[in-house]
């Protein structure tokens, strides 16, 4: 079993509370990457994580950004530990009802008739669907088996993706963390491709609203929902936030 699925283990019910108790008092702290320096910070974690594992060449900047961090659809989210940036996640929506201009992420670009697939299958008369891809996924190397930050990254998702109010989220993953994500209820669509940028392939993999709210349910880390009411709105005005909140 790898690190990863011994902590979905650990982090489902009932083993939960020890386990919440000590990140509650852990020192960590999230913002929004629309600032110049959280920004370095999330290209710059990108950028060790992937060097570190052979995903990129190393390049003198020292940071690893794309096209679509410049894009309005696309939002990275920086974790810190005591003040040391620790790991991000950047989440890209899709819209079918173009008119933000939310048409095209990474996912669309790489597997471009299955994403259309997925959002034909969830489209109502009434309502565009929309999906939330949730990519550069990374951790600082120091903490490269810290599993638990990466339950604290999808904290976020779930919800920068309950806020969007999209109606699945995606996601292309390695062929080596399909387990993990399986356990988050993302079934496998399509694949393996190559991901733009880097040198590994990725599978398409996909969960859909419902089997996304059994994972709130499943995995009380990952919900953000008990918080009190605008907890993370400081995220969106360039704010540092508690990632479990003003205690």
């Amino acid at each position: 079993m790898s690190n990863l699925q011994t902590a979905a283990v650990s982090f489902a019910k009932p083993q939960r509370r020890d386990r919440l108790q000590t990140l509650e008092s852990s020192g960590l702290t999230a913002r929004l990457a629309i600032d110049p320096e959280t920004k370095a910070d999330a290209y710059g974690l990108r950028y060790l994580s992937y060097l570190s594992g052979g995903y990129i060449d190393p390049t003198p900047s020292g940071l690893f950004q794309d096209a679509d961090d410049e894009k309005p659809n696309c939002q990275s989210v920086v974790i810190y530990k005591h003040a040391r940036p620790v790991a991000s996640v950047r989440l890209c929506v899709l819209d079918s009802d173009d008119h933000r201009g939310y048409t095209e992420i990474p996912a669309n670009r790489i597997f471009p008739e299955d994403v259309e697939a997925l959002l034909a299958s969830v489209a109502t008369p009434d309502r565009p669907s929309k999906a939330t891809e949730i990519n550069r996924l990374v951790r600082h190397p120091d903490f490269a088996t810290d599993v638990e930050l990466v339950f604290v990254l999808f904290r976020f998702v779930s919800f920068m993706v309950l806020r969007e109010g999209s109606d699945m989220m995606l996601s292309c993953v390695r062929r080596n963390h399909t387990p993990f994500y399986k356990r988050l209820n993302f079934q496998n669509v399509a694949g393996p491709r190559k991901y733009a940028g880097v040198k590994f392939e990725t599978n398409l993999m996909a969960c859909p609203q419902q089997d996304y709210t059994a994972n709130l349910q499943n995995f009380p880390i990952v919900d953000s929902r008990a918080l009190e009411t605008g907890a993370y709105d400081g995220l969106f005005h360039g704010e540092t936030v508690n990632v479990f909140g003003s205690k």
